[in-house]
């Protein structure tokens, strides 16, 4: 008797993957559950919220519980209150519990690339593969931070770390300690050390600060109020800064701690950093916080990419067909990049893919009747 041959399995095909189980991946995996799209999201940790639980201890989120809420779900506690890093986890890995998201975890993307048959390959850092018609990148408004070039000009003995390095004031040599950039996380790093350290804060641009409420309202619901949310009208950003609530500790607060204030750096030699006013400080330690970048090496897919290798969309929705973004700053407005924006932004790019999907198809059985 002839021994049956078993057909060659195929390695499954997904209609999507999200890159990414933070608020923007865990959103987009809402809305493509709820359309009833085959999908999978991946992520490089080993839970949900790890992204934040590694952030520094002393973090609370500048916007109130009411804006921080993910779509079919709001957080629980005073909408009114600042959840701090390790609420705001717990709630987005309830919240990925309660969908029953589906979710591979401990996995980072090392290539993404597009086939012949026009699919996507993401290969893995376990040396295996997935297979996608579509690809929804959502690993973080902010992947990575930036070094500036001055970091390689201070002396070895000076402690340097980024912002996404430190945890708490234990973490830095006891001496005088330069943070470097003024924005919300700078000023909660000078304000965390100010007990135990002699710090500096070296400023940049000014900031554009708001209170928190106005006339018992919260500053976002105003922004709200008067159409700065509306995407229509504020879709690029461009003229537009975002405002730092009176939450984050302001200059006078921070003075009040003993931190001393100074403008841009300019240079570093040695144990001496220099700033605009010329004036001097001999450091010990230094903690980068001047922004954060993104290395885009891994999607290797160049017709999404403009000659600058950054992606190029429109809300979302990439040049290249399938590949679409959630979580970036200014996808479509001024909550975009904030967790408040995660969902409508999400909602917007699943919506696309639907359409996509529901246009296929009919061109399918189109073609099938012909």
């Amino acid at each position: 008797m002839r021994r049956r041959v078993e057909p060659p399995r195929l390695a499954r095909v997904y209609d999507v993957i999200v890159v990414g189980a933070g608020q923007s991946g865990l959103a987009a995996g809402y809305f493509l559950k709820h359309a009833g799209i085959d999908f999978v999201i991946i992520d490089r940790d080993r839970r949900v919220g790890e992204v934040w639980r590694k952030r520094y201890d002393s973090l609370k989120l500048f916007t109130p519980r009411e804006f921080n809420g993910l779509p079919g779900r709001d957080m629980s506690g005073d909408p009114e209150g600042y959840p701090d890093r390790d609420e705001f986890a717990d709630y987005l890995e309830n919240y990925a519990t309660h969908f029953e998201l589906p979710i591979l975890f401990g996995l980072r993307v090392d290539k993404v690339r597009r086939l012949a048959d026009s699919s996507f390959e993401l290969m893995l850092s376990n040396q295996t593969t997935l297979r996608a018609r579509k690809v929804i990148l959502a690993f973080g408004t902010y992947p990575s931070t930036i070094i500036p070039g001055m970091r390689n000009t201070l002396a070895p003995k000076v402690h340097q770390m980024n912002a996404t390095a430190y945890k708490n004031p234990k973490d830095v040599p006891l001496g005088p300690v330069l943070v470097v950039g003024d924005g919300a996380t700078g000023r909660d790093l000078a304000f965390d050390l100010a007990d135990t350290h002699e710090v500096h804060l070296a400023k940049g641009r000014p900031q554009l600060t708001l209170p928190a409420r106005l006339l018992g309202k919260s500053l976002w619901r105003w922004l709200e109020w008067v159409g700065l949310f509306d995407t229509r009208r504020y879709r690029t950003g461009k003229g537009l800064r975002r405002p730092i609530p009176s939450t984050v500790p302001q200059d006078k607060v921070l003075k009040a701690r003993g931190v001393k204030l100074h403008p841009r750096l300019i240079a570093t030699k040695d144990e001496t950093a220099t700033f605009k006013d010329a004036q001097t400080l001999k450091v010990r330690s230094v903690i980068w916080c001047v922004g954060y970048g993104m290395d885009l090496k891994w999607v290797d897919i160049p017709e999404a990419k403009d000659a600058d290798g950054r992606i190029v969309h429109d809300r979302g929705v990439s040049q290249a067909d399938g590949l679409y973004l959630v979580g970036r700053l200014w996808q479509s407005g001024l909550t975009s990049g904030l967790i408040y924006g995660a969902g409508p932004d999400a909602e917007y790019v699943v919506n696309v893919i639907v359409e996509s999907r529901r246009v296929c198809e009919h061109a399918d059985r189109e073609g099938a009747t012909r």
